[in-house]
Order: C-alpha cells, then sequence, then structure tokens
C-alpha cells in the first residue's frame, strides 16, 4: 500500500502541476491578447472568452478583500497538503481532487500576489442578459475537485487515517 500511496500522490503532484500551468497560460494569453473588458464570441449568446479582473472571490463577491483571500488560500493550500499525507486511500479519485483542488487555488494565489487580481474569461450564459459570472480554469479545477472530495466524504472513504505514512 505504501508504494501505491507514493505513486497516488505522484498524481495529486502532476494534476497540480498541470493545472496551474494550464491556467496561468490562458490566463496570460487572455491579458495579452484581450484588453480588459473585450469578449470574444465562441458560439454566440452562450459562449464567450471575455477578459475581466475578479479583486473578489467567486462572482465577485467581496471584492477588495485581497489579503483575506491570500491568507485563506495559503491556509487552504497547507491544510490540502497535510490531508494528502494523513488521509490513506484505496484509489486514485482522493489524489485526483486534492491536485485539483492544489492546482486551482495556487493559480489564483498566484494572481493575486502578483496582479492584485484574479483573470477571468470563461463567459456563458443563454443571452446577453442572462450570464453566469466569467471564471476560469483555477476556479473549475476547484470546483470539479471539491465536487469529487465532496463525494468521497458522503461516501465516507475521506476519514480514514494513514498510519503508515511513508
Amino acid at each position: 500500500m505504501i508504494v501505491n500511496m507514493k505513486k497516488d500522490i505522484k498524481i495529486t503532484w502532476f494534476l497540480w502541476s498541470v493545472v496551474l500551468l494550464f491556467d496561468q497560460i490562458t490566463k496570460y494569453i487572455i491579458r495579452e491578447k484581450l484588453n480588459l473588458g473585450d469578449s470574444i464570441s465562441v458560439i454566440h449568446n452562450i459562449f464567450h472568452i471575455t477578459h475581466i479582473n475578479n479583486t473578489g472571490a467567486a462572482f465577485g463577491m467581496f471584492p477588495n478583500a485581497q489579503i483575506f483571500f491570500i491568507v485563506t488560500s495559503i491556509i487552504a493550500i497547507i491544510a490540502l497538503i497535510y490531508f494528502l499525507y494523513t488521509f490513506k486511500k484505496g484509489n486514485p479519485t482522493f489524489y485526483i481532487s486534492i491536485g485539483l483542488i492544489l492546482g486551482g487555488a495556487t493559480g489564483n494565489l498566484l494572481d493575486r500576489l502578483i496582479l492584485r487580481t484574479v483573470t477571468d474569461f470563461l463567459d456563458f450564459g443563454i443571452n446577453p442578459k442572462i450570464r453566469w459570472p466569467a471564471f476560469n480554469i483555477a476556479d473549475s479545477s476547484v470546483v470539479i475537485g471539491f465536487f469529487i472530495l465532496a463525494i468521497l466524504v458522503i461516501k465516507g472513504e475521506f476519514f480514514k487515517v494513514n498510519r503508515n505514512r511513508s
């Protein structure tokens, strides 16, 4: 099991780095190619690429609370790393969820530290007036990772303590 755990933890580190890299590259391209507020229609009235800066949390809630979000992100990243090495899982799903969350949390944290804002650009809706708030790869990754983790918690598979740490 220890050998498999090491392999599974590598899944986490791999996903963390892939999500972080993809997130940062896509945000860089958006900042370089689109002026703030510019939008490109990909699927008319349904999906646009729109350059938005977000100083708040999801959906722009709590704008300009950068210090709070920076501190919260750092605490969350440390807690996730602790969970990664403390809780034993029999399948890689746990490690995938942690990798997705860590990658997304780190991506948005880097934006906050370097740019003092988070770059959002994925813009969905059903017409010009009914739109989901813009988001990014990091946001998507965190939501998917938490959804997977929530399923593990509901199934009772999260709180199995690993007594054989390597």
